[in-house]
């Protein structure tokens, strides 16, 4: 095995990693104000938009994030467990250039078969072949959608996250500018919301090439070159798991809104307008979301370091305490939104979506319980051995869909978004028990908050109450957080805390 290189002077000049702390702190600042823009387009797209063209564009959105990491079979998943590896080894421009080829290679070839079998696509997408127009829209959307995604995990795998941070802020921007535009100007329909989709992405990818090209200078390999029979086989049987995760993560987010479309006993029309319906229910709770898929794009990087070094209980106390308080944080933010929501569907949805503000409790819950499973995930993640998150995702997939079958015919939309909370509930609590199984030290605290996000089925009152005997339990006694982890958190609080004030005393006049 080659043995780690200490960086290079350019290496650090070009590309130089960030800290956990810092790479938490940029994505944090950003994600507020881009999803500050997000939150307001995807108002306004509520209120533009007839229901039935929001249905089609959640459908599109829905295909896009599940078609973009399955046409490359997952390989740029495995950019943040492997990419830092041959970076130390001094071979980075090896690895990329290889992982470069054969990601464009599979991506066109997928392009290609989507953009032949258009009307077959917009038949399993849109419920109807007669969208084929559409679905060839949404297919070259997908190419710059999956290059997005591809530079993207390169430098989310470098540990640069203010690059990647600035990729996601001129993307929301770009698409909140040039969507809203289409819509007001030209059709209020949702070719214009995936055109200004597209354009969005490009804009984004050229600036990072932009940057690129400016500020980072070439540099030779530094290490031994890898044979292939040595360099493919642990890549991608990480990266085929990540595939195989990946696609049973996105079809279990999104098959409750095919559910609807194909066996809710809806026609088309009006299969659409629910859709647009769960939508509206969607659009503030999936922030949540968000906010995991970022924190996660920012510990893979700093949990493999651990686990690399040999710091295995440190990646297990890092993922405990990570979805403690992300749980209580996420459950105190449903319990606001729950509370400001009926205002948002009567002044900005101007209550055309009733149906929607009816589920939003049922929708919370699941986006509270699907961000944490994204963050459990990391542990199998990190001890390489992603095969281990599937088993959950197959439990969790086939009850939604058998609750949905049983649920959908009686209650509804209702039936089709609570049938979805319990499965990702139940895919959760299995997630933990593999991570227990393969070594992570579960602490008793992540446990019971796991079941907390219930309570905001219960409405703002109740919620409310038991969002603050949660945090009663947890500052008071030990059920939810360690002695060890209450001394931590402490002791950062008030290393924060010093420097700010040290700052002040320095800007002072």
């Amino acid at each position: 095995m080659a043995k780690p290189l200490a960086p290079t002077r350019s290496a650090r000049n070009n590309l130089a990693p960030e800290t956990l702390v810092s790479s938490l702190a940029v994505v944090l600042l950003v994600n507020v104000v881009q999803r500050s823009v997000g939150f307001g387009r995807a108002v306004l797209f509520c209120r533009w938009l007839e229901p039935e063209q929001l249905g089609y564009w959640e459908m599109a959105y829905s295909f896009l994030l599940l078609a973009a990491p399955l046409a490359v079979l997952g390989l740029p998943g495995s950019f943040g467990r492997y990419l830092e590896r041959y970076r130390q080894r001094g071979q980075l421009r090896l690895f990329l250039r290889r992982t470069s080829f054969w990601t464009f290679l599979l991506a066109g070839s997928t392009v290609a078969l989507l953009a032949w079998r258009r009307a077959d696509l917009a038949a399993l997408v849109f419920g109807s072949p007669d969208r084929a127009g559409l679905a060839l829209g949404v297919v070259g959307c997908l190419v710059v959608v999956i290059l997005h995604h591809f530079f993207e995990a390169i430098f989310a795998g470098l540990r640069m996250f203010r690059v990647v941070s600035a990729m996601h802020f001129t993307q929301s921007m770009s698409f909140a500018a040039v969507s809203l535009t289409l819509v007001a100007c030209w059709r209020a329909e949702t070719a214009s919301v995936v055109i200004g989709y597209a354009v969005a992405c490009a804009l984004s990818i050229v600036g990072v090439l932009s940057w690129v090209a400016l500020r980072v200078r070439p540099e030779a390999e530094a290490g031994d070159a890898v044979a292939h029979r040595d360099f493919w086989p642990p890549l991608m049987r990480f990266a085929i798991w990540v595939w195989v995760t990946n696609l049973l993560t996105n079809v279990f987010g999104v098959v409750d809104r095919y559910m609807i479309v194909h066996f809710g006993g809806f026609d088309t029309d009006e299969a659409l307008v629910q859709v647009g319906n769960y939508h509206t229910s969607i659009i503030v709770p999936v922030l949540l979301i968000s906010f995991a898929n970022l924190l996660v794009g920012a510990m893979t990087p700093h949990l493999s370091h651990d686990w690399e070094a040999g710091r295995r209980e440190a990646v297990s106390g890092r993922l405990n305490l990570v979805l403690k308080i992300g749980t209580l944080v996420m459950l105190s933010a449903g319990v606001v939104l729950l509370a400001l929501c009926p205002l948002l569907f009567h002044l900005a949805f101007e209550d055309k979506y009733d149906a929607g503000l009816a589920v939003m409790p049922w929708t919370i819950a699941n986006c509270v319980w699907f961000s944490l499973l994204l963050v459990a995930q990391q542990y199998v993640w990190c001890a390489e051995k992603s095969h281990r998150a599937t088993p959950p995702l197959v439990v969790g997939l086939v009850t939604n869909i058998v609750l949905n079958l049983l649920l959908l015919p009686t209650l509804g939309l209702l039936g089709a978004v609570a049938a979805t909370a319990a499965a990702t509930l139940l895919t959760l609590l299995t997630q933990l028990y593999i991570n227990y199984r393969t070594g992570m030290q579960v602490h008793r605290g992540t446990v019971l908050v796991a079941f907390a996000p219930g309570l905001l089925t219960l409405g703002p009152t109740p919620a409310a109450i038991g969002v603050v005997v949660l945090f009663g339990l947890a500052l008071a006694r030990g059920w939810i957080l360690t002695p060890e982890e209450r001394s931590q958190i402490g002791a950062t609080a008030i290393q924060r805390l010093s420097r700010f004030t040290t700052r002040l005393g320095h800007s002072a006049p």
